[in-house]
């Protein structure tokens, strides 16, 4: 059996102001800054681990890399050597990069639309205990990753292949539906464990990420935080609603890099000898609904008798 990608390890995100996104993360979100490793980067925790989301100063506002976990370092040169097989550059990395992201080893590698990709070994754990500070259940990551994200490809079948071929993907499903303004909706979802999707793809977005995602152990969680994003002022894209797909109930807002983070729960996972794709028509079995909509007038405002 060949080597391959298991997980998602870490985000690493380049944005404009670190106090905002400072706020954002622990204030709403609920993740822990961690203690500083090295090269400028701010991390932050998740679980036991010292980094699941990086974040560096700079004018981008963008995914800058992703960190892929491989088992071992035998691991990493087979799977660097298929991407360079594939004619993607392969870039191993200084001690002090792998130390400021809290992992033993890693190779950077390009997907086809320019996101680094940091195949990496040897993730660093925490010397304190994760605080469930306002998580009081925490996160799902452990086996399944640090969670999902969308990704533009500007060529969904050439992404695709590099996934599956390069890193060991495979297919979870689609959504293919036509949104209200004829908006096509075109969304490929790839699996590396059992989390129902670590990548989706689709195309037409302005920055790389569409959107990040961070699952809760408890629905609690996830309303307490949505609580959190109106208190603090976060402008929520989708309010509460469930995916048909990995049917996680969930709800969308805006970072200070003007990317999106989903927040849910509950979401199936996939068993790959029982597991059969499916092609959906719609994104949303219900809710997703923006928040801010006028409600319905009241019988006075009509002008009718109570």
């Amino acid at each position: 059996m060949r080597s391959g990608v298991h997980s998602l390890g870490y985000f690493l995100f380049e944005v404009s102001d670190l106090d905002a996104w400072d706020q954002f993360l622990t204030k709403v979100v609920g993740v822990e800054r961690g203690e500083a490793l090295g090269d400028g980067l701010v991390p932050y925790r998740t679980d036991e681990r010292a980094a699941r989301i990086l974040l560096r100063q700079g004018a981008a506002d963008d995914l800058i890399a992703l960190g892929f976990e491989v088992p071992n370092e035998q691991a990493l040169r087979e799977v660097s050597a298929r991407s360079k097989e594939a004619g993607h550059d392969v870039e191993p990395a200084s001690a002090s990069e792998a130390r400021a992201r809290g992992v033993a080893a890693f190779a950077r590698t390009f997907e086809p639309g320019g996101i680094a990709l940091e195949l990496f070994h040897g993730p660093v754990i925490a010397e304190t205990p994760f605080r469930r500070s306002i998580v009081a259940a925490g996160f799902v990551t452990g086996e399944q990753g640090v969670g999902h994200l969308a990704l533009r490809a500007n060529d969904i079948e050439e992404t695709r292949a590099y996934f599956e071929e390069v890193m060991s993907f495979a297919l979870s499903d689609h959504i293919r539906c036509t949104l209200p303004g004829d908006f096509k909706v075109d969304i490929t979802f790839l699996h590396v464990n059992p989390r129902h999707h670590t990548v989706a793809l689709g195309s037409g977005l302005t920055k790389h990420l569409h959107h990040f995602m961070l699952q809760m152990r408890s629905l609690d969680d996830v309303g307490a935080a949505l609580d959190r994003a109106f208190a603090n002022d976060v402008r929520i894209v989708q309010g509460l609603g469930r995916h048909p797909n990995d049917q996680m109930v969930s709800f969308y807002c805006v970072t200070p890099s003007g990317f999106e983070c989903e927040l849910g729960w509950g979401a199936r996972t996939v068993d790959d000898s029982t597991w059969e794709p499916t092609t959906y028509d719609r994104i949303s079995d219900w809710g997703h609904q923006s928040p801010y909509r006028r409600p319905p007038k009241r019988q006075t405002e009509l002008g009718e008798q109570q």
